[in-house]
């Protein structure tokens, strides 16, 4: 399967598969209140997304620190859980703004797939911790985004290519064609007709293939001249 190499896509194609990640990482977790999702690149780009704007500043603040379940987990690839924050010291300045917003507790579970990370993070508002089977759960549908978030990005990339290949394949048919104009008309090789063409092209600052188009719809009326003395230059 194609990896994802420097950027995924941009962050608004990717934040509602995170979110949607969130949601229903929250739905198999009995107790959790909310979620946050960190995705992490080969390349270190990095991607996030939360289920309320509280979570958002909590999710940029271990970013920013360096501490926190989510880097942790991240960092180890091993879950990281804290059933009651009031009792954990773990990570100072995450606990205070953490409690601060009325949360207890947290969990957060990674997985790498093709070496993409993704980490959901769940809060609760009491002393929590998710059952071995919940996180198993979550650790599956993480598992199944980043899956999807591959395909997406390995089929855009087709679609991509596939468009400039038939842009380049029409271009070169109109080229072609003004080759043939231009060597009727000039009564010269291919070669040196094509010459002619790139020589007009860096002259007028155009593109070859806009040139080779406007001799085509023009079936070279009115530039005789101007390619005659464009072929004796080349």
């Amino acid at each position: 399967m194609t990896r994802l190499r420097g950027a995924v896509t941009d962050d608004a194609a990717v934040a509602p598969w995170l979110v949607r990640l969130g949601l229903r990482a929250m739905r198999c977790s009995a107790g959790c209140r909310g979620a946050t999702v960190f995705l992490r690149c080969p390349g270190g780009e990095a991607h996030s997304a939360s289920t309320h704007p509280d979570l958002a500043a909590l999710a940029a603040l271990q970013e920013e620190t360096g501490e926190g379940p989510c880097v942790d987990a991240t960092r180890s690839l091993h879950p990281v859980a804290v059933t009651d924050l009031v009792a954990d010291a773990r990570w100072p300045t995450f606990r205070v703004a953490a409690l601060a917003r009325g949360l207890r507790a947290c969990a957060a579970v990674p997985v790498l797939a093709e070496g993409v990370t993704a980490t959901v993070t769940l809060y609760a508002f009491r002393p929590w911790r998710p059952t071995a089977a919940a996180r198993e759960a979550v650790g599956v549908l993480a598992e199944e985004t980043v899956d999807g978030l591959l395909r997406a990005h390995a089929r855009t990339g087709a679609e991509a290519e596939a468009r400039q290949l038939r842009t380049a394949m029409v271009s070169r048919a109109v080229i072609d064609q003004a080759i043939g104009i231009v060597t009727h008309l000039l009564d010269c090789d291919p070669g040196r007709a094509f010459d002619v063409l790139r020589a007009l092209s860096q002259r007028t600052n155009r593109k070859l293939s806009a040139v080779a188009a406007q001799i085509v719809r023009a079936r070279g009326r009115g530039s005789t001249r101007e390619l005659r003395r464009l072929l004796g230059e080349v």
